[in-house]
């Protein structure tokens, strides 16, 4: 979404356009169903670190690694 303008606006677009979708059809077919939707707040919390993007190198209990981050999952 950051590779340039284009992706940036594409990514805002599908964003926005795809939760509202998802509103009308459920205020359409399930008006009384609720909708919680979760963006990088609600993985990572408000740490008092930057939320990088990329990889991080973290060390714990004697043990390092580079890891991508935020995660990349399967």
């Amino acid at each position: 979404s950051m590779i340039d303008r284009e992706h940036a606006v594409l990514t805002q677009v599908n964003n926005v356009v795809g939760t509202l979708n998802i509103l009308y059809a459920m205020r359409q077919d399930f008006p009384d169903c609720h909708l919680v939707k979760l963006g990088t707040m609600g993985e990572y919390g408000t740490p008092n670190i930057n939320i990088e993007e990329g990889y991080i190198t973290i060390e714990h209990n004697g043990r390092k690694d580079t890891l991508p981050y935020p995660k990349q999952p399967g």
